[in-house]
């Protein structure tokens, strides 16, 4: 007599029906529930890489690693990796790394509200519209990572590559305003 496998969801451990509607865990390869797949893919941080001319995005949740078609990462030479730091209570925020890269800004952004805050934010911003939308084009690869924090109204920003040096020499004098208006 053989025994009947059981799968649970790796997050929540209810008990997958593999015959119906699931999702997969491509950290831990196991399965997930419909409810913890589509949670990870809702709350799942943004990597936008900007490499000779193309921006590449990808989805980066605690289980899933995506492109922007919902096709694994599988494909890709990189490694991105991504944390929750808590700050007490239910406050906290994630922290996403490429491995081998290296982190030269980060902070937090808004959208324009037209308070002095917002208003500030908009340098960086604009700045990172001008290199998603090909206006500039950096010398090396670099990574806008946006991160989901307990802030509805604010978003988690880190600034990636694996040559940091050329990328400030790049920037230039403009450095320390970007950089300040993450602040």
């Amino acid at each position: 007599m053989s025994e009947e496998t059981v799968n649970k969801c790796c997050e929540c451990e209810e008990i997958v029906d593999t015959e119906g509607d699931f999702g997969w865990s491509t950290v831990k390869e196991e399965y997930l529930c419909m409810g913890c797949y589509e949670s990870d893919q809702t709350h799942a941080s943004t990597v936008h890489i900007v490499d000779d001319g193309a921006v590449l995005k990808y989805h980066i949740g605690d289980h899933i690693r995506m492109d922007e078609y919902g096709d694994d990462m599988y494909r890709t030479n990189i490694t991105i990796n991504r944390e929750y730091v808590h700050t007490g209570g239910w406050r906290g925020y994630y922290n996403t790394t490429i491995e081998g890269w290296a982190q030269v800004m980060d902070g937090w952004t808004t959208g324009g509200w037209g308070d002095p805050i917002a208003e500030r934010k908009q340098t960086f911003n604009e700045w990172a519209e001008s290199l998603l939308t090909g206006e500039l084009e950096p010398p090396v690869p670099v990574a806008i990572v946006l991160d989901p924090t307990s802030n509805v109204l604010s978003m988690g920003i880190s600034v990636l590559t694996p040559e940091p040096n050329r990328l400030k020499e790049w920037i230039n004098g403009d450095f320390d305003a970007l950089y300040g208006a993450l602040s």
